[in-house]
């Protein structure tokens, strides 16, 4: 069994499909535009995040530092004392 299709409607057929092609890849290229912008800024946003934890990181120990400055506050003090107890001062 053969299918007939006149000549006109399968002009209008191939046209059709031409221009679904051309649409396609017109979308496609706006796609990439728009996807790369995206992209970039999404490098962008890993770099950032990881120049934080680095700096988070760098600050860890910051809280340690009241209490070094207390115990050293307190080293001359008690060198004093000692000495005193040790009969030399």
């Amino acid at each position: 069994m053969m299918l007939a299709i006149a000549t006109g409607s399968a002009v209008l057929a191939f046209i059709g499909l031409a221009l679904g092609l051309v649409i396609a890849v017109a979308v496609v290229n706006m796609l990439q535009a728009v996807l790369r912008p995206i992209q970039e800024i999404d490098r962008y946003a890993s770099d950032i995040l990881a120049a934080g934890i680095g700096i988070a990181q760098g600050v860890d120990g910051a809280d340690h530092l009241a209490r070094t400055h207390e115990l050293g506050g307190a080293v001359p003090g008690l060198a004093v004392g000692y000495l005193k107890k040790a009969g030399l001062v």
